[in-house]
């Protein structure tokens, strides 16, 4: 009897696949109805009692068949459910999943989402109980991409992150690279390029390892989107270039479209449009080919907006052309760039009340999709109109708005050209201080373009420079070449400490000469005006002291210790053999200090340099006072001993502040480092802490010999207080205390000192104890 209900359920399943091929081959009614009464007889002739691996085989069967169904095709909701009673019969759990996941798709593409969310979190269930984390990944998927199109993007980033989480450990390597992408085009839709890149890199990684060039394709093209937009045109050159060279391999004519426009973006951003224009009349065959609304209206588009750099009648042609195709494929951004390509050439013609007519409806589109970039530049373009119009109120207006929109998203571009607008609009309404601070912001921004590659190089530098000094740590343990690798280090540490230093001396040398610049522009136009643009003049001068004082810091102690490493080099060398051990070993060590010390004049540099120009890193997140302040004890522990200085940690474990941990470390450092300085021998220093209201008050206090009432008024000020040498002669910078206020300042918080002489010095600290705006 067994023998004959499998042979039944066999033919049942022949049939029921037969059945199902003929619904997807013809897809019309007739199929449909027939291929839903054999799934309703199936109970009543027993295969639902043969529950064997047989029905299981079968069922995987019918589910890698159903997994290649389009989920537009007509059939695709009455072959999931069908799935779904299959499976739900013999208790198949990566079926039930699968199937609630494609009901899901068919609901989110009829836009019925609340059904479509209903069917994935079943799935979801399903399959953590299942522990089937191939299809939990397609269905955090799947939500990710639901929530996306509903322009939830916070919701979305979760679920994809929890897709790249399973898929993770499901070793998806192909799930994991498309997951990883579409979280990197989300944070480029909301212009957070720092995620988007580190998304796509992170993508393109694992796609490099697989054998599909059109996922590599689409990762280096996304790659590239965002350099262009960061004003990297180099690297978003050769990315373009990778992704095109891997279009054109595999035939796709909508990859080499995009391609070959972005490629002319590069070039019509350098300032070579004829070569820009060659590209797009190139890429638009492969556009018409792919007949893709989205490929051809963006053809369209960089076509007409080269054009009108030329004044040719043919750019609105182009234009209205790449607005249509937009439209046919209900792209909305698409549409809000061809409307900004067609609202700037009126513009360009003068014809300002039919730029504005597009400029709005640009702006209306772009607030309904919520695309912040797209929303910057209408409010930008509306400001230009309204200027030349002479509506000063309305101008301000609109720049403002894009200001606020564009410094959210860091679109600098957009910023140089509303500071700037701004700044003249402020002129004219005689608020000087806001044109003057607003035309600081044009500069900033400009300068900041200027000198991001400088940036980088300069941590690609220190990033060198800290694997050396590992290197030679490890070195050290082999006696018979120390002396040799020591002075090597020493020598090449110097080297990259020079160049860091020129550099730097180079920027803020640049700085200097344009602001005096821009000073002396200034003053010729507005001479004699105004009392508060001489108070403005005054504050310059400050800076320049501020900065004369920075370098007279840097040369002079910068100085001495390459002084000193040059001389125990020399002595070393010459007299190597005539030294005793014992010499040659307190030689080594001045050497060691000395390295120590410099490198630590260089790191407070660094810092202050990077905190002045707004480009250090500061991710706040819980911070567990008590064990920073024992690490920077065990860091400076050494420097301690020699004075038999006792360090105290009364902190306790509810101590946790909401900062960056890198810069508590740098505060608490600088601020034991000047207690111990100025600390007696056999002295005392405590760090303690306590919480009022939803702060953390941080204190580091001494019982050395304190300072006088002007110190104390000074204390933070370099430009005022040189540093005093320490109760065992120790030298310092001054720059540290300074950097303390920096950071401090960076958390929200505040920083002061109580001190009397011969009494010792507190210093006081605060910090957010909890999670908040800063």
């Amino acid at each position: 009897m067994v023998k004959l209900l499998n042979i039944i359920m066999q033919r049942c399943t022949d049939y029921f696949l037969i059945y199902y091929k003929s619904v997807i081959r013809n897809s019309n009614e007739f199929y449909v109805i027939h291929f839903t009464l054999f799934l309703l007889i199936i109970p009543f002739i027993g295969c639902e009692k043969v529950k064997t691996l047989d029905q299981k085989k079968n069922a995987e069967t019918f589910l890698s068949e159903i997994e290649k169904t389009p989920v537009t095709a007509t059939a695709y909701f009455q072959l999931s459910d069908s799935l779904y009673k299959i499976s739900k019969q013999i208790n198949y759990k990566r079926g039930i999943a699968k199937a609630l996941t494609m009901k899901g798709r068919y609901f989110s593409l009829k836009e019925e989402y609340d059904k479509a969310f209903d069917e994935f979190y079943k799935a979801v269930n399903v399959s953590k109980q299942a522990n089937e984390l191939n299809e939990l990944g397609d269905t955090y998927y799947s939500i990710g991409s639901t929530y996306s199109k509903l322009k939830k993007r916070d919701e979305a980033l979760a679920a994809l992150k929890q897709a790249v989480e399973v898929r993770t450990k499901s070793n998806d390597s192909v799930g994991l690279g498309t997951a990883l992408n579409f979280i990197g085009y989300i944070y480029w839709q909301i212009s957070d390029y720092d995620n988007a890149v580190f998304y796509f890199e992170k993508a393109l990684k694992i796609r490099n390892k697989l054998p599909s060039k059109e996922f590599r394709a689409t990762t280096y093209n996304n790659l590239g989107t965002v350099f262009f937009n960061w004003t990297l045109y180099d690297k978003a050159l050769d990315a373009y270039l990778h992704s095109l060279e891997l279009n054109r391999e595999i035939g796709n004519n909508g990859g080499i479209a995009i391609c070959l426009c972005n490629i002319g973006l590069v070039y019509k951003e350098t300032t070579q449009n004829e070569k820009a224009i060659e590209y797009y009349r190139e890429s638009l065959p492969y556009a018409l080919s792919s007949k893709q609304s989205q490929n051809i209206g963006y053809v369209y588009s960089c076509l007409g907006a080269a054009f009108s750099l030329l004044n040719n009648d043919s750019s609105i042609i182009y234009l209205e052309k790449s607005l249509e195709s937009y439209k046919a494929g209900n792209f909305a951004d698409g549409q809000a760039l061809a409307l900004q390509g067609i609202g700037n050439y009126y513009f360009d013609l003068k014809d300002l009340t039919t730029s504005k007519t597009y400029f709005f409806q640009m702006l209306d589109l772009s607030l309904k999709q919520n695309i912040p970039m797209r929303i910057a530049q209408a409010y930008k373009f509306l400001g230009k109109i309204f200027l030349l119009e002479n509506d000063l109120p309305a101008a301000k207006k609109y720049f403002e708005k894009s200001v606020e929109i564009a410094e959210k998203s860091t679109l600098k571009l957009i910023l140089i050209d509303s500071y700037e607008s701004l700044s003249e609009i402020y002129e004219r309404t005689w608020e000087l201080d806001k044109a003057f601070s607003a035309l600081k912001q044009h500069n900033n921004y400009s300068r900041q373009i200027e000198n991001e590659g400088m940036q980088k190089r300069l941590l690609d530098l220190k990033n060198k420079s800290e694997y050396e000094k590992y290197q030679r740590s490890l070195q050290a343990q082999k006696y018979q070449n120390e002396m040799q690798i020591i002075y090597l280090r020493v020598t090449v540490i110097a080297i990259f400490i020079l160049i860091i230093v020129a550099l730097i001396l180079y920027r803020l040398h640049s700085k200097s000469k344009k602001v005096n610049l821009l000073l002396q522009e200034k003053n010729f136009l507005i001479e004699g005006q105004s009392k508060e643009i001489n108070l403005k003049n005054v504050e310059l001068l400050e800076l320049n002291e501020a900065k004369e004082k920075l370098f007279s810091i840097i040369a002079h102690d910068l100085r001495s210790p390459f002084n000193t490493l040059i001389n125990f080099g020399t002595i070393l060398k010459e007299d190597y053999y005539d030294l005793s051990d014992e010499e040659r070993l307190g030689f080594i060590n001045g050497l060691e200090e000395t390295a120590i010390k410099t490198h630590e004049l260089v790191e407070n540099l660094l810092n202050l340099s990077a905190a002045h120009s707004g480009r250090i890193s500061f991710n706040p997140d819980k911070v567990n006072i008590a064990q920073v302040t024992d690490k920077i004890i065990n860091f400076v522990i050494s420097q301690a001993n020699k004075k038999e200085i006792k360090l105290l940690n009364t902190n306790d474990n509810s101590a946790v502040a909401f900062a960056d941990q890198a810069m508590v470390e740098i505060i608490l450092r600088n601020l034991l480092n000047n207690a111990i300085k100025y600390c007696n021998t056999g002295g005392q220093i405590e760090v303690s802490s306590n919480k009022e209201d939803h702060k953390l008050c941080i204190s580091v206090q001494d019982d050395g010999i304190g300072m006088d009432e002007f110190t104390k008024a000074n204390i933070f000020n370099i430009n005022v207080i040189r540093s005093k040498k320490g109760t065992g002669g120790e030298k310092g910078t001054g720059l540290g205390l300074g950097l303390c206020k920096e950071f401090v300042e960076k958390h929200g918080g505040s920083i002061w000192v109580e001190s009397e002489l011969e009494k010792g010095s507190k210093f006081v600290f605060t910090l957010p104890s909890e999670e908040q705006e800063l």
